[in-house]
């Protein structure tokens, strides 16, 4: 789990966790089950009280830049599952850098480590290329995104700890400021990073308490990204227990595969349409488990044999009973 700070709670408390022997490592390690936060905000209380009534060990939200969809701010969600949900991990994936200051994003995120008790895990990243023209015609500073990443983290992790913290970076420079409140976690709530090209991935395992992988990449390419991630623990020396791999997987489940791919495509085609980067034709084949409880189980089993710590689910649709059957596709994955 994430530099062993990540708490899965007691075996009894309703949470998934399998054993398994992850590759690159001799110790048992353990794969839970997260869903991302869907629906309607009406409609938010009830998904996170299902969610976490059905077993799942966290709920996640997503920081987007896209002005296309209706998107709520995703620390402000946040902050609203910690006051309904009782034991879930919190996630985000990914924050951009950039796009917040970094010390005011300190406080927020320590404010909601201290509502949640110690449950909040942070997803950092550098956001897509196409996303900066945009963010620059808004005053948004969108030069040297790498080292606003790297720095970013450092200043909160500085601002995090105990006393008055000083910082002298590229970017960012200060002394004796003191920041309040601490986050419940010490040294501060794990941080992932959202990463895929290969200097990005290394860069995490010499930065970060683990990686978080994009729904929308093709199994073919993860398996490049984990195999990079792999090399790099093993070149650094750095424990492969010490870093936390999650991966975020679009899923549906109906009767048939049939139906459940035509679902799950037709959405993404919509969401994904004139996408710069990601190919919409034939993606649900591509990055998506589909079909009947069993064989999205099936599929399931295939990210715990590569090794993933954490299984990120995001329904697509019909969203309170898409979660009570995600749920039996994850009671037949453990059972396996």
């Amino acid at each position: 789990m994430l530099s062993g700070r990540i708490p899965t709670g007691p075996q009894n408390d309703g949470v998934w966790i399998l054993t398994t022997t992850h590759p690159g490592s001799t110790a048992n390690r353990s794969t839970s089950f997260a869903v991302g936060l869907r629906g309607d905000p009406t409609t938010f209380s009830d998904f996170i009280r299902l969610a976490e009534d059905v077993g799942f060990n966290g709920i996640w939200t997503q920081d987007t830049l896209n002005d296309k969809n209706f998107s709520l701010d995703p620390l402000h969600q946040l902050s609203y599952a910690a006051g309904i949900s009782k034991h879930m991990r919190l996630g985000i994936s990914v924050l951009f850098s950039g796009y917040r200051n970094p010390a005011v994003l300190a406080r927020d995120l320590a404010t909601i480590d201290q509502l949640s008790q110690g449950r909040l895990t942070v997803g950092m990243g550098v956001g897509n290329a196409y996303h900066r023209p945009r963010l620059a015609a808004l005053g948004i500073p969108t030069d040297k995104p790498t080292v606003r990443l790297v720095e970013g983290i450092a200043v909160m992790r500085a601002l995090w700890a105990e006393g008055e913290a000083d910082f002298n970076g590229e970017i960012y420079s200060f002394s004796g400021i003191r920041m309040q409140p601490k986050p419940v976690q010490q040294p501060g709530p794990p941080i992932i990073i959202g990463a895929r090209s290969e200097p990005a991935l290394r860069r995490a395992v010499a930065i970060a308490d683990g990686w978080t992988g994009a729904a929308m990449i093709p199994a073919e390419e993860r398996d490049e990204e984990l195999a990079i991630l792999r090399d790099e623990l093993a070149v650094s020396g750095r424990d492969p227990a010490s870093f936390s791999i999650s991966v975020n997987v679009y899923a549906a489940v109906e009767p048939t595969r049939e139906e459940a791919r035509d679902r799950v495509q037709q959405i993404l085609s919509v969401g994904f349409k004139d996408n710069p980067v990601y190919t919409v034709e034939g993606m649900a084949d591509r990055v998506a488990v589909f079909g009947p409880p069993e064989e999205c189980a099936e599929g399931l089993q295939k990210l715990i044999a590569k090794g993933v710590d954490e299984i990120v689910l995001h329904p697509m649709y019909d969203h309170p009973n898409q979660l009570k059957q995600l749920a039996k596709a994850v009671e037949l994955a453990k059972r396996a």
